[in-house]
């Protein structure tokens, strides 16, 4: 099973935990996001981030997804990594538990961003990362 569509980042609370010398930082986020496409409903995402001084980072995180694949009510949750260069975020995760959907335990995916918030995913594939 390949699953596609779009996110869209709804809220973004990002905190700085520890600043260093010339700009690199470490903070942690909290972000809302909707979904479209082959899995229609909202997550949330607690993401720890580790900026350099130019302001690129790699983050990790746990997202928690509730909605649905097609008429099934779902829930998912997916353990990332990723990386945040030149203004693009792109991210692996693998979907580590689901009360739902037992046959996609250990699948993965990606995301790559586009504008305004928004980022394609592709789950059941090495992603697009």
């Amino acid at each position: 099973m390949q699953l596609k569509g779009i996110f869209q980042i709804t809220n973004w609370q990002e905190s700085v935990t520890q600043s260093f010398d010339h700009g690199a930082k470490l903070s942690k986020a909290l972000v809302s996001q909707s979904y479209s496409g082959e899995i229609t409903g909202s997550s949330e995402v607690h993401y720890q981030l580790n900026y350099e001084s130019n302001g690129d980072a790699c983050f990790n995180g746990f997202e928690f997804i509730s909605g649905t694949i097609g008429d099934r009510p779902c829930t998912l949750t997916l353990k990332h990594h990723g990386s945040f260069e030149k203004g693009v975020a792109k991210s692996q995760f693998v979907i580590v538990s689901s009360l739902t959907h037992a046959e996609l335990l250990g699948v993965t995916g990606g995301f790559t961003s586009g504008e305004a918030g928004q980022a394609n995913y592709i789950i059941g594939s090495s992603g697009l990362g």
